[in-house]
């Protein structure tokens, strides 16, 4: 087969569905690209067996067939090469020839036969979402996600589906994020799927910036796929039960205060200048009509940090992890943000005034 494209129109794809292929791999197909031509219609595909991209591109050149080449090594040449070049991919056998003007590079392939695609099943649930809140979604809540936690149910994010509501929810234990969007959808149950880490950071790539188009979401007992235009994404679903957390959510809380947000990372950001990378405890302070941040490290150095704020309760002291805060009010979007104690050595939950349902938990920590 041969296919005949120009390199702007190739390299976009090659791009996006290259992200999902891993440089280590176990089986040497995993480090190639799927291509197929069929009358006219190029579908680029690859996959590390969990997560999977494909995209179609229309009005393509060439002979149709199917072959799979090095991701790396395509996307990287292709990159090299002039921005108004045409790519010319013609297979030879077990080799595959590119060229582009006076370049020309023959690259291994292994048999599009044996190349590997996830087979999802029967879809049960579907409903649209407008990138942008999908986008909205993710930002407010992946952060708290667990990195290569041995609970692997928390190297993810919960999507709790249903009652017209799209929910996230992540936690990596010691704090928490929680954001919904609205969606519609048949079903009044409450569907929870975990969507994996990896495939998370995939979706964020996956969304275009197109921000007012919708994007088409499906479900099936252990896959979730994203569908946009001639772009699809199919990722396996961790199989777990995710942490019950709702009664932590419902903890009552008798300390609030207000800040400004901007002033509240600042103070926070100077402060963990003198913590750790193994330790970033800060210890808060609530007293009449301040707020203290005190951070020390184990060369006896020490950082204090005050601002003004409305307050005329009791004296109120607990640490936390400063990242943590600093993460929660970043996620935030309006100028004031609102801070919720349970006391004493309690938890902290953030909260963005006049949004009742987004949800940043802080759990407390020794200092």
């Amino acid at each position: 087969m041969n296919i005949k494209i120009e390199r702007s129109k190739l390299l976009p794809t090659l791009s996006l569905v290259s992200s999902v292929v891993e440089r280590r791999q176990t089986l040497p197909i995993l480090a190639n690209l799927f291509f197929h031509l069929d009358s006219g219609r190029l579908t680029l595909v690859g996959t590390d067996l969990e997560v999977e991209i494909s995209e179609t591109l229309d009005s393509v050149d060439g002979e149709d067939g199917s072959f799979t080449v090095s991701s790396r090594k395509l996307l990287d040449i292709s990159k090299m090469l002039p921005e108004s070049s045409t790519i010319n991919l013609k297979t030879d056998g077990e080799k595959a020839i590119m060229s582009s003007g006076r370049s020309r590079y023959t690259l291994k392939t292994l048999p599009s036969e044996e190349y590997p695609r996830i087979e999802s099943g029967n879809w049960e649930e579907r409903f649209k979402i407008k990138q942008l809140s999908l986008k909205n979604l993710l930002s407010k809540t992946a952060f708290a996600m667990a990195i290569q936690d041995v609970r692997y149910y928390l190297n993810g994010v919960l999507f709790e589906i249903g009652q017209n509501r799209l929910r996230a929810i992540a936690t990596d234990g010691h704090r928490l994020a929680q954001s919904e969007e609205e969606i519609e959808i048949s079903s009044n149950e409450i569907r929870q799927v975990i969507v994996p880490r990896k495939a998370i950071t995939e979706i964020s790539r996956f969304l275009d910036g197109d921000e007012e188009s919708e994007i088409t979401i499906e479900v099936s007992k252990n896959h979730l796929r994203l569908t946009r235009g001639d772009t699809t994404l199919i990722t396996k679903l961790i199989d777990g039960k995710f942490p019950e957390f709702k009664g932590v959510l419902e903890t009552e809380l008798n300390v609030v205060i207000q800040a400004d947000r901007s002033e509240l990372i600042e103070t926070l950001t100077r402060a963990a200048v003198l913590t750790t990378d193994r330790f970033k405890g800060v210890k808060l302070k609530l007293d009449q009509g301040k707020m203290s941040v005190t951070a020390n490290n184990p060369e006896q150095e020490e950082a204090l940090e005050e601002m003004e704020i409305d307050y005329k309760g009791d004296s109120v002291e607990t640490g936390y992890n400063v990242t943590y805060l600093i993460d929660a009010c970043r996620a935030i979007t309006t100028d004031q943000v609102a801070l919720h104690f349970q006391g004493n050595d309690g938890i902290c939950i953030v909260r963005q005034p006049g949004d009742e349902i987004s949800t940043w938990l802080v759990m407390p920590m020794r200092i």
